[in-house]
């Protein structure tokens, strides 16, 4: 009895105390807003990283928000109330020339990942973009990397705007409604609208992932004071980005239905065929590596055309985190 006398009295100790104290507190996780430009498929490693909880593993209770548009997004940014932005990198550069002192720190869509598409039968696929000779083409607004690239293709194929060939600007969401009323010949669209279309008929008649290659598309941003002053925080969400794009490559099953929850209306013939010409396109990269050619590349289309006065004198990327994920 004197032996179990130290033990039955620890016990009526530990049963006197709180419950709370014999309770373990998660550890508090650090919020962050990132801001993207749309809610659509072409973000899945975005989605994926979220609904995997690949942030909360990295101790980070990230929030989604939606701008409704590249600059919206990046305005969030510049302002303050979001700490990354998801949308078109080419903003970092163009407020470079501003004053504003940004980096792309991860990759998530390395090709111009829209396709022109048609209802309109006598039209046949092309590769050439003096295809687009007399066509009206419904494209994202000035200065949207899709709408950049169109005229860029109709200068280099010797068409004139306004004269044998035209530029549709119109809002997100919209561009398909202009095949129907026919104030287009041919919309810009991205996916899952690309394998919509096919499956109401129409055809795929332009790629332009497969005409311009790696291009950054759209990429992960966020100021040099964020990376100064919170690097920890940078490299927690590029940790999860870098999980997430291997996820994708590796689960397709698990990928697909990610989107199909974000997608609930849509079909699910439509999201796993859109889904797999993202990633077959490389439109999805394999890694958040931000790929210096495809950076130079966006780069130089906005010199070409107007919107950056000179390529930049300094590199507004920084791979340290992403290289460091991939580790």
């Amino acid at each position: 009895m004197r032996l179990k006398t130290p033990a039955v009295l620890a016990l009526a100790i530990l049963c006197a105390l709180p419950l709370d104290s014999c309770k373990h507190e998660p550890p508090k996780l650090t919020p962050v807003v990132v801001n993207e430009a749309f809610e659509h498929l072409l973000y899945i490693g975005l989605y994926v990283a979220k609904d995997k909880g690949f942030f909360e593993q990295q101790g980070l209770d990230v929030k989604i928000e939606t701008g409704g548009g590249d600059a919206q997004a990046f305005s969030a940014l510049t302002s303050g109330s979001a700490q990354f932005a998801q949308g078109d990198p080419a903003f970092v550069a163009i407020a470079n020339e501003k004053g504003w002192d940004g980096r792309v720190v991860a990759m998530a869509v390395d090709r111009a990942a829209i396709w022109g598409v048609t209802f309109d039968k006598s039209i046949t696929p092309f590769t050439n973009p003096i295809g687009f000779k007399n066509k009206t083409v419904a494209t994202y607004p000035d200065p949207n990397t899709a709408y950049v690239i169109q005229k860029q293709l109709d200068e280099k194929a010797g068409l004139v705007l306004g004269k044998n060939t035209k530029i549709l600007q119109v809002p997100f969401g919209t561009e398909l409604a202009t095949l129907q009323n026919r104030q287009a010949d041919i919309a810009q669209t991205i996916e899952p609208n690309a394998s919509q279309v096919e499956l109401q008929g129409g055809v795929v008649a332009f790629s332009y992932a497969d005409a311009y290659g790696p291009l950054a598309f759209t990429g992960v941003m966020t100021s040099k004071k964020m990376i100064d002053e919170n690097p920890q925080v940078v490299q927690k969400f590029i940790n999860a980005y870098e999980q997430s794009l291997q996820f994708i490559q590796s689960d397709f099953d698990g990928t697909l239905a990610i989107a199909q929850k974000r997608l609930p209306n849509l079909p699910p013939n439509v999201i796993r065929v859109a889904l797999k010409r993202l990633i077959d396109s490389g439109s999805i990269p394999k890694h958040a590596v931000v790929n210096p050619d495809s950076w130079q590349k966006l780069l130089q289309i906005r010199v070409d055309v107007g919107d950056l006065k000179s390529m930049p004198e300094r590199s507004l990327i920084d791979n340290s985190f992403a290289d460091s994920a991939r580790r």
